[in-house]
Formats: C-alpha cells, sequence, structure tokens
C-alpha cells in the first residue's frame, strides 16, 4: 500500500487529534481516515465536520484494518485505549502517540503491544492553551519539532514509518530516548508550566487591584498556564521524577537571584541577565 493511500486511525479527536485529521485531509487526501471518540457527540461532530472517512466510539471498529494508530488521548488513558485495540491491530500496522512523557508510557505500551512490536512512541511539540476539537487547526503540525522515541525492541521500519508519517504533515524530526526526552520535556516544557502556574498563584495571593498591573510581559510568561488542569496533572504525574529534579535546579538558580539582590549586587544581576538573554538568542536562533 502506497504511503499516501494508508488507512490511518485516529484515537482522540481534541485539540492534537482533530489537528492530525485535517493536516492529513490536506497533505494527504488519499489516506483513509478513521477515529475514536469517548462519546456519541464527538463521534457525530467529527464526521460532521467531515475529519474522518469513519468514525465510531467503537475503538476495535475503528483499528480494524488500520496500518497506523495514533494514540491522542491524555497519557494517563493511553493505556486504557490500547489494550481495547491491541487485540485487533494488524500485525504490520504502526502504533505510535502525541503523549508528553515518554518513559513510563513508552515501557507500558511497548508491553500492551509486544506481541508483533507494535509501539514506536513520539511527540510532536506543539500545542495550545486552549483544548478540544474546536481549538484544531490544520497547520499546527507546521514547522513542529517532533521527537520520536524508539528503545531497543522497536522494528527499524516501524521506526521509520513514525518518522514519515510525522514528516508528511509538516513537522521536524529528530530522535531521543524515552528517558532523555523526558529529561529535556521536563526543563523545556514541564517546569515552565509550573513556573507560569505559580506566577499567577503568586499573583493571585496579591492584593486584587494589583492585578490591573498584569500586562503583556505578564500574560506571555504565563500564557501556559491556561492550559487544562485535567490534562497538565496527568503529564505531570508521569513526569514526576525529572520535573521534579528540573524544579530543585530552578529553585537553585532563583535563589542566586535571590541572593544578589539582597546583597545589592547589581553586576551579579547584570551578568545573569545578560546570559540568560544570549542564551535565548541562541536557543531561538537554531529553531
Amino acid at each position: 500500500m502506497s504511503n499516501g493511500s494508508q488507512h490511518i486511525a485516529v484515537f482522540g479527536p481534541g485539540l492534537m487529534g482533530a489537528s492530525l485529521l485535517m493536516a492529513l485531509r490536506a497533505k494527504r487526501p488519499e489516506a483513509k481516515l478513521s477515529v475514536w471518540a469517548r462519546r456519541d457527540e464527538a463521534v457525530a461532530e467529527v464526521m460532521r465536520r467531515g475529519l474522518a472517512d469513519s468514525a465510531s466510539a467503537d475503538a476495535a471498529e475503528t483499528i480494524r484494518g488500520a496500518d497506523v494508530a495514533v494514540l491522542c488521548v491524555p497519557v494517563d488513558r493511553m493505556a486504557e485505549v490500547a489494550a481495547a485495540i491491541a487485540p485487533h491491530i494488524r500485525a504490520d500496522a504502526l502504533v505510535t502517540d502525541v503523549g508528553s512523557t515518554k518513559e513510563k508510557l513508552v515501557s507500558r505500551l511497548e508491553n500492551d503491544f509486544a506481541a508483533n512490536r507494535n509501539f514506536v512512541g513520539s511527540h510532536p511539540m506543539c500545542g495550545s492553551d486552549e483544548s478540544g476539537l474546536d481549538a484544531a487547526r490544520a497547520d499546527l503540525y507546521e514547522g513542529a519539532l517532533c521527537v520520536v522515541c524508539p528503545t531497543s525492541a522497536s522494528r527499524p521500519e516501524l521506526i521509520s514509518r513514525a518518522e514519515e508519517l510525522w514528516k508528511s504533515v509538516g513537522a521536524r524530526v529528530t530522535q531521543l530516548s524515552p528517558a532523555d526526552h523526558d529529561a529535556a520535556a521536563a526543563a523545556a516544557s514541564h517546569v515552565p508550566h509550573v513556573a507560569a502556574a505559580a506566577l499567577v498563584e503568586l499573583m493571585g495571593r496579591e492584593r486584587p487591584e494589583f492585578r490591573e498591573l498584569c500586562a503583556t510581559g505578564f500574560r506571555d510568561t504565563t500564557r501556559v498556564a491556561a492550559g487544562s488542569p485535567d490534562l497538565w496533572s496527568a503529564i505531570l504525574a508521569e513526569n514526576a521524577d525529572k520535573t521534579a529534579a528540573a524544579l530543585s535546579k530552578l529553585e537553585a538558580i532563583l535563589a542566586g537571584y535571590r541572593e544578589a539582590m539582597v546583597k545589592a549586587d547589581r553586576q551579579q544581576m547584570t551578568k545573569r541577565l545578560a546570559a540568560a538573554a544570549e542564551t535565548r538568542a541562541e536557543i531561538f536562533r537554531r529553531t
């Protein structure tokens, strides 16, 4: 079967899943698309919008005959969906995901699909503080970095197919081990989310009139704190050890700033702020 005419099954038509369906419709119109949703209302809405060729609340029906399955449900629900489709999946099919954590998740899902080693973990580094089908857009993956996380158990041909899937919707692809992914994601994504939430909590504890000073800097710095609490509590729980370790490093850095301010050491403050500005510029030059 050619790459374009594959049957791709998407499990979960939220922001990530519905955006993937839109991108596939636009970039791979020959692909057959099927989607699973937990609620009948979501099934009907997917079909009303023309996002898939078929939609169902029956996971076994959705996976039947699929070449590729993409799990787009929250990380704490993936094992449930995996258990529902594992008995019905083709031996040569690829199963991948969009989960924001990898080490524990990959271990669980590799076990669920151990019979034919169908699973290769993925994490497209994109998203929004909005969630759900209404927030989906066809260009969500365009230019985004997708981390594919193979292990020694991964079938080489399925690693390649996972990479091809994400490239076909416009993503850039790199590889990391699940453990390295989670360490990197803790510093780059999970700690920033906690920090943004903490900044909002700090302002929430101040006098109400202080909120009038919350302008664009505060808004931009704390944007991610508007994300789904249920989704993010699941992510943080899955990557708790590495996120806690990264938070300890952040606490030490903040302590350094506090010490410089207490000592009125402006030279030290300027040095650290300049280094931060330079590092930020370097990071975004690369992306």
